[in-house]
């Protein structure tokens, strides 16, 4: 539908917008009646909908045999005491496309507007609610909206699109190359990010050809501008030099400033093999230390069960336990504690000095780019707009599309968006006030509603739908938090003291040795036994772990 042919209501407060067939835009609502004058300034190829009726053609545009197809449907959005009309993906995990045609193709003649509103009303984790802007099929041919699929070539594509590590407002022009005809992606790469939140925003694209610059606004402020020569990737204009992709770097080429110093030597007194810790000689075993004592004995408690049967279970034998014995002083064999080794110093290698041979970063020489043409006016190339699609994949469902606008003049623009969206901002804004303080007790707890004020911190914007949960459970249990406040400090406290303030257990003093943990006095030396020990030790090790096995097998009854 065109802005020249009907009167589209916005159903806030009784607001309408107007369009005569004169170009006169007359936005108006309860308060009174606003118009803008637009004669001579809005052409018939312009475009609103308030998508109060469902005009827009459903195709099936999935283009991987798992996608399921979505179908767009008109809705009653709600936004405080009204109602307002609008697109509606109701399901989430499905593929949308749903196009409306242009009467009049646009042209890029003079400055286009592009703008829209957006609200993902469940949310936004993973799913796009960019529009595509059609080019058209061709002078003497009507753009088919019923054909349109994933494949349909597009002139601009804008607007948001969040999943993963993409998050920002598109804005992406598809240009001729003037050379060969190829067509190719021209990127915004400072685009905006996506708000996070639930409510309706408003996404803008001005886009001036005399100028050939570009703006991105949302929510009516400039987020993103610049040249189009110089805001886009790839550029719109290729560059005149490429690197010459038949250039190979020399096999001598030498592109390390540094080098290993081929004079320096290891120091004589250098141990590669010197260990990393060793025993620690001054320690001295804690007076008291019962050598002849086990670690364990069998518990003395223990008795043997009624209808434990020999015959079936073998011999009764008690469990074991720690021995009380060992708990003042330690017990069994001691063994020295081990410290750092004041001789380790590790592997060797030589300095780094400076390669008298470096030549510097290598880099393929330039050549003429074949491909290069210089176009003042490049926004020619792109294609005009015959029709508008929402060609899109969501994991989201509830998504609202609203007040698409198509227009040569900023101030209409603008009109729309102080008439037609911030009503919805303040209605829906304070509907989020309203749930949290259903949320908040009569008496909020002074640190959580600190945390609140917190979350409205704009530097938090990004990251706010993921802290609020946090903040509502501890409004819901306050104790918690005062709880994570005590333990925490506490925590690192202690930490802190088991690392820095923790008595050493090969202190030699006598005061210093009855501190010394058992545990700590008990460490055995990895470096100071020869083989033969070891191999003692390893026997004794396999010896212990059979007679644990039988018995632990006895004390099992049979089931």
């Amino acid at each position: 539908m065109t802005i020249s042919s009907m009167t589209y209501s916005l159903g806030l407060g009784g607001a309408f917008l107007l369009a005569t067939t004169t170009g006169t835009l007359v936005l108006s609502n309860a308060g009174g009646v606003h118009a803008f004058d637009a004669s001579n300034r809005v052409s018939s190829s312009q475009l609103f909908d308030s998508f109060d009726h469902m005009a827009w053609t459903n195709t099936r545009a999935t283009y991987n045999t798992w996608q399921t197809p979505g179908k767009m449907v008109a809705a009653t959005m709600k936004v405080g005491a009204d109602t307002d009309g609008a697109m509606y993906a109701p399901d989430a995990a499905r593929k949308y496309a749903a196009t409306t045609t242009l009467k009049t193709p646009v042209d890029y003649s003079k400055v286009t507007v592009l703008q829209y509103e957006v609200r993902p009303s469940s949310g936004w984790t993973c799913g796009g609610a960019y529009l595509k802007f059609y080019n058209e099929t061709g002078e003497d041919e009507d753009f088919d909206a019923s054909a349109v699929d994933n494949n349909t070539p597009y002139s601009v594509m804008f607007g948001p699109d969040k999943c993963g590590t993409t998050n920002k407002v598109h804005l992406i022009f598809r240009r001729k190359s003037l050379i060969d005809g190829s067509i190719e992606e021209k990127h915004l790469k400072d685009a905006p990010l996506v708000p996070s939140d639930s409510n309706t925003h408003v996404y803008t694209a001005v886009i001036d050809p005399v100028k050939n610059h570009v703006k991105v606004l949302v929510d009516g402020e400039e987020k993103a501008s610049g040249s189009i020569f110089e805001a886009f990737a790839p550029p719109f204009n290729p560059p005149k030099e490429i690197d010459d992709p038949e250039d190979k770097k020399p096999e001598d080429w030498i592109d390390d400033d540094k080098m290993d110093d081929p004079d320096a030597t290891k120091p004589d007194d250098w141990d590669e093999d010197a260990p990393m810790e060793i025993e620690d000689d001054k320690a001295e075993k804690p007076e008291g230390w019962l050598d002849d004592e086990p670690e364990q004995i069998p518990d003395p408690e223990a008795e043997q069960p009624e209808d434990w049967d020999e015959e079936e279970d073998g011999e009764w034998e008690a469990p074991m336990i720690k021995n009380p014995a060992c708990d003042d002083v330690g017990c069994g064999e001691w063994e020295a504690p081990m410290k750092p080794n004041p001789d380790y110093k590790g592997k060797w290698y030589p300095p780094r000095i400076e390669n008298p041979a470096y030549k510097g970063p290598w880099a393929p020489r330039k050549i003429p780019n074949p491909a290069y043409f210089e176009d003042d006016a490049p926004l020619k190339s792109v294609g005009k707009i015959a029709a508008v699609g929402a060609e899109i994949w969501t994991m989201d469902g509830g998504l609202y599309f609203d007040n698409l606008l198509i227009t040569d003049d900023e101030a209409i623009a603008e009109e729309l968006r102080l008439l037609g969206f911030e009503p919805k901002q303040v209605a829906q804004k304070a509907e989020a006030d309203a749930e949290t303080d259903k949320k908040k007790p009569d008496a909020v707890p002074f640190l959580v509603g600190h945390l609140y004020e917190l979350l409205e911190n704009p530097a938090l914007e990004q990251v706010k739908p993921h802290l609020k949960p946090v903040v509502d459970f501890f409004m819901e249990f306050p104790a918690a938090l005062y709880i994570l406040i005590v333990a925490l400090p506490l925590l690192i406290l202690s930490c802190v003291y088991t690392v820095f303030c923790m008595p050493s257990s090969s202190s030699s003093d006598e005061e210093e040795e009855e501190e010394v943990p058992a545990a700590q006095a008990k460490k055995e030396d990895a470096t100071g036994k020869d083989d033969a020990a070891e191999e003692e030790e390893e026997e004794e090790e396999e010896e212990k772990e059979a007679e644990e096995k039988k018995s632990t097998r006895r004390r099992t009854r049979r089931a």
